[in-house]
């Protein structure tokens, strides 16, 4: 009922209706022939406010889930590249962890001797 009301208040339809009403209350009581028609005029224009305000929320209500859908759509892709992150950063972490396992259980003997100009600069940095 409220939203009838506001339809017939802010649109210029629900205008119109509210003005058809007055001249059918008028032609009631100087032309009494005029007020079924006047009548009749005031609840088609009602009628087509009201239509025409629950088409206006209807469209309001569209942009809004194309607006959400766009924003998901978009959380979804940045989702998506974060999680392909973490997953690429998972690999090499593994890949660093078996590295370093194979580097600690490889036995002495498999370490080679520096190079004498290696050790010089290494000792030398010391």
């Amino acid at each position: 009922m409220l939203d009838l009301a506001l339809a017939l208040v802010w649109t210029p339809i629900g205008i119109a209706a509210l003005a058809a009403l007055a001249a059918a209350v008028a032609a009631f009581v100087y032309l009494p022939r005029l007020g079924v028609p006047f009548l009749a005029l005031a609840v088609v224009l009602a009628g087509a406010a009201y239509v025409s305000r629950i088409q206006d929320d209807l469209g309001a209500a569209r942009r809004e889930r194309d607006e959400a859908k766009a924003d998901a759509a978009g959380k979804a892709r940045a989702i998506e590249a974060l999680e392909s992150v973490s997953r690429n950063g998972d690999k090499r972490a593994r890949a660093a962890r078996e590295t370093h396992r194979r580097i600690q259980a490889a036995p002495a003997s498999d370490d080679a001797p520096v190079a004498p100009v290696l050790r010089q600069v290494l000792e030398g940095g010391r």
